[in-house]
C-alpha cells in the first residue's frame, strides 16, 4: 500500500523538485531521497501522507538550493534551468499541477529568489498551501512565512513589471505575436510563433527585428561545451543581428521543428538527427521580450529521444 501511494505521487514530487532545482538529475535525486525516508516511516501514523511527502521533498530541495548557487559559480557562462520535457508523458497537466509554472521564463525568475522565498512561493502558488503549512516546512512561524512570501511576490512582480507596464501602455501589438503572461501561465503554441520562425529561416535581421520588443534580452547556456553568448544580450537590433549571424554560420542547413511541451513551445534545430540548439521565448504585446537559448548538449539530451508527437 505504501509503495502504491508513493508511486501515485511520484510525478507530482518530481515536478515539484524540478520547479525548485531546474535540473532533472537533482530532482530525481531528491525524489529518491524522499522514497528512502518514506520507506523508513510508519505510514499508518501519518494523518496526511501527501502533505508529508511534499513537505519532505521541499525540505530536501531547500538543502540542495543552499549549495546550488556555490556550485553554479564554477559553471562556464550563464546557467539556465533545463528545458522541461515531461518524463511522465501519461500524466495529465492537472496531475502535475500547472505545467505553465515549469516554463523557462518562470523557472529563471524563481532562480532570482532566495531558497526560502522560492519554497514559499511554489508551495503557495502551486499547492495553495497557507502560511501555517509553509511555516511548518520552513521551520518558522506563520508571520515569518507571510513575510517571506511577501518578499518573494514583490521580487516576482519587479521581474515581470516590464510586461505589466507594457500591458497598461498603448503600444502597438506586433503582427503574428500572441502576448504571454508568464505568471498567469499562458502557454505558447506553434501557431503563435509561426511568423517568427519564418523570419528566422529568412536569415534577414530586419525581418527578425520586426518580431522583437525594443528592450528584449537573450540569455544563452552552452555550459562550456558549445558556443553561445557568454553574457546576456540586450536590444532588438543587436539580437536580430545575432540571430542572422548564427543562422548563416551554424543553422542554415539544420532541421527546424517547433514542439509544444506541457509548459511552452520550443524551437529545435537539429543536425545529424540530434538537437543542436533549442530556444523558447517570452512574449509581450510589443514583441518577443526574452529569449532563452540552450546549446549545452547535456541539457538538450532530454529532447533527442522524444518524438514530436510524444511532446504534444
Amino acid at each position: 500500500m505504501s509503495t502504491a501511494i508513493f508511486d501515485q505521487q511520484r510525478p507530482r514530487l518530481f515536478a515539484l523538485a524540478f520547479r525548485f532545482l531546474g535540473s532533472y538529475a537533482d530532482a530525481e535525486d531528491a525524489v529518491q531521497d524522499v522514497w528512502l525516508r518514506w520507506h523508513q516511516t510508519d505510514i499508518s501514523s501519518l494523518k496526511d501522507p501527501t502533505g508529508w511527502l511534499i513537505r519532505v521533498c521541499s525540505n530536501l530541495c531547500l538543502d540542495v538550493l543552499k549549495s546550488a548557487r556555490r556550485r553554479r559559480e564554477n559553471y562556464v557562462g550563464q546557467w539556465l534551468p533545463e528545458p522541461w520535457v515531461n518524463p511522465f508523458a501519461r500524466e495529465s497537466e492537472d496531475r502535475l499541477l500547472n505545467q505553465a509554472c515549469l516554463s523557462q521564463a518562470y523557472l529563471v525568475m524563481l532562480d532570482e529568489l532566495s531558497p526560502h522565498e522560492r519554497i514559499a512561493l511554489v508551495l503557495h502558488d502551486v499547492f495553495d498551501w497557507d502560511h501555517a503549512a509553509i511555516a511548518e516546512t520552513l521551520g518558522n512561524r506563520p508571520n515569518n512565512a507571510r513575510q517571506i512570501l511577501f518578499r518573494a511576490r514583490r521580487k516576482m512582480d519587479r521581474l515581470t513589471s516590464g510586461d505589466d507596464d507594457i500591458e497598461g501602455a498603448e503600444t502597438a501589438k506586433k503582427p503574428g505575436i500572441a502576448s504571454q503572461d508568464v505568471t498567469a501561465g499562458k502557454r505558447l503554441t506553434a501557431s503563435d510563433l509561426a511568423g517568427f520562425v519564418e523570419a528566422l529561416q529568412s536569415g534577414q535581421a530586419d525581418r527578425i527585428a520586426a518580431f522583437l520588443a525594443p528592450d528584449i534580452t537573450l540569455q544563452g547556456d552552452g555550459g562550456g561545451k558549445a558556443k553561445t553568448n557568454i553574457n546576456t544580450l540586450f536590444g532588438a537590433d543587436r539580437i536580430a543581428r545575432f540571430f542572422a549571424g548564427i543562422w548563416r554560420k551554424n543553422l542554415v542547413n539544420a532541421g527546424l521543428t517547433v514542439v509544444e511541451t506541457g509548459a511552452e513551445s520550443w524551437l529545435l534545430f537539429s543536425i545529424d538527427d540530434a538537437v543542436d540548439t533549442a530556444l523558447t521565448v517570452l512574449l509581450a504585446p510589443d514583441g518577443i521580450k526574452r529569449v532563452f537559448l540552450h546549446r549545452n548538449p547535456d541539457k538538450l539530451a532530454h529532447f533527442n529521444p522524444i518524438s514530436v508527437n510524444e511532446l504534444d
